[in-house]
């Protein structure tokens, strides 16, 4: 369940940093992307999680935590995942301004 639920947190800060980065999104438009994919992805594998988005001028950042079920009931025992992927901003430029 642990595996699956990495996957599951790794494609949707992929997914989130996809749509931060694309020219023109809107401010949110990462942490909405993640949130609708685990909210389709991680049901069962995932019992909480929450986004995080970050942008400066040439890149976003999106971190995505999440908390999986304990199937071994060992004392302090609370798997947890956290993923974060940055990507650069697309951005055009032309040879007079980088």
């Amino acid at each position: 369940m642990w595996y699956f639920a990495r996957e599951a947190a790794d494609a949707a800060a992929h997914a989130g940093a996809r749509a931060a980065s694309v020219s023109g999104a809107a401010g949110g438009a990462g942490q909405e992307a993640a949130d609708q994919y685990l909210a389709r992805l991680g049901t069962g594998t995932i019992t909480r999680y929450s986004v995080e988005e970050q942008d400066t001028a040439t890149t976003v950042t999106v971190h995505v935590t999440a908390e999986v079920p304990n199937v071994i009931p060992l004392p302090g025992f609370a798997p947890t995942v956290d993923v974060t992927v940055t990507r650069g901003k697309e951005r055009f430029t032309t040879p007079n301004s980088p």
